[in-house]
């Protein structure tokens, strides 16, 4: 089967065929007969919870910049609801980021506004990512009130 880049007079007349309406009876042979793929690709396994996330109740799962480096997505897995909801209570401690001698990254104000935790559940908040305070490859802490989780390095 050839890929569709390999074809672009069949791709131009394609987008051509759907600005007309026609996109159902247009896509060229070599790509109407391939089935389309009916499952989400699994996201990579997790590492174990450390001792403090079980004890905490949150483990950080992903930390990652995106937006062209100027914001750090932080993916958190719920590992007891309970603990989360402890945790997260006081609004005066949100969850920042420290990434070395930088100042902390706060999150959007009403980042956990309304939020609900479930067993299982991940769930993200996006920072800005200020002055560029973290760089891929570098390692972050996430602190909330006295709690440290990680250091976790950044994807």
């Amino acid at each position: 089967m050839h890929q569709p880049s390999q074809h672009p007079q069949a791709i131009a007349a394609l987008l051509i065929a759907c600005l007309l309406g026609a996109c159902a009876s247009a896509a060229p042979p070599e790509t109407a007969a391939a089935p389309a793929p009916h499952h989400a690709a699994k996201p990579p396994a997790l590492p174990p919870p450390t001792e403090l996330e079980q004890q905490h109740g949150l483990q950080v799962a992903q930390l990652a910049l995106t937006a062209s480096g100027g914001l750090v997505d932080v993916r958190f897995k719920v590992l007891d609801a309970a603990k989360v909801k402890s945790l997260l209570a006081d609004a005066t401690h949100p969850p920042m980021l420290i990434a070395g001698d930088k100042p902390p990254l706060m999150p959007p104000h009403h980042a956990l506004k309304g939020a609900r935790f479930a067993p299982g559940q991940v769930f993200y908040i996006l920072y800005p990512n200020l002055r560029g305070a973290v760089q891929p490859g570098s390692e972050v802490t996430v602190a909330i009130g006295d709690v440290r989780l990680g250091p976790v390095k950044v994807q």
